[in-house]
């Protein structure tokens, strides 16, 4: 089949596709993906609170907007946004080398964490011949420590984009992934343990 050709039988393909599935809901899985952050050996206790979800709109998580005009919307698998992201955040705080656990209203631990997605963008848009994925977050986590009741507060935002010939839902939950695991990286990268308590880690001092 000669180039032009070939172009113009994917772009009937891509307009075909974008005319159907309007209102149509495509379920994602939110895990972060892990890293390879250094585990610490550590031994303090952490109790995470469920994630405060402070979207202005949280009616879907997101949604494609295709060739011809119709739109597919995004939302959650199994359970909700605040859920998901919970127990992501809960899993990569124990591979990170603590002892973290959901906050469950009993037993006590050396640190509490409770934190809010202020944004969570899950965006799919229809190009010629591609689909331009977007991802944008930002979460405030605020830390209160039992030993010496201080508390640390820390914000971090977090986008990417991807472009894709073939568009999968699978996409979509690997960018979704690769976002969340960058800022929980980043929260980590901001704190330190000192003793029992989890601190705001200064900025090193240059020689």
């Amino acid at each position: 089949m000669k180039p032009l050709c070939l172009a113009g039988f994917l772009l009937a393909v891509l307009f075909i596709s974008g005319c159907q599935g309007t209102g149509e809901i495509v379920k994602l899985r939110i895990q972060h993906m892990e890293s390879a952050v250094d585990a610490k050996s550590s031994s303090l206790t952490v109790a995470v609170s469920p994630f405060d979800d402070q979207r202005q709109s949280s009616g879907h998580l997101g949604m494609r907007t295709r060739g011809g005009g119709s739109q597919t919307y995004f939302d959650v698998m199994d359970g909700t946004l605040s859920q998901r992201v919970t127990n992501s955040f809960v899993d990569f705080l124990n591979q990170a080398g603590f002892s973290a656990s959901p906050a469950n209203g009993t037993g006590s631990a050396n640190v509490r964490i409770e934190s809010a997605i202020q944004k969570f963008t899950v965006q799919a848009t229809d190009k010629p011949l591609s689909t331009f994925l977007e991802v944008d977050t930002v979460m405030a986590f605020t830390v209160h420590n039992a030993d010496d009741d201080s508390t640390v507060r820390i914000s971090v935002g977090v986008g990417k984009t991807d472009h894709e010939v073939v568009f999968a839902k699978e996409d979509m939950e690997e960018l979704i992934g690769k976002v969340l695991g960058e800022g929980f990286e980043e929260f980590l990268e901001k704190t330190e343990v000192q003793g029992q308590v989890l601190k705001f880690r200064l900025p090193e001092e240059s020689s």
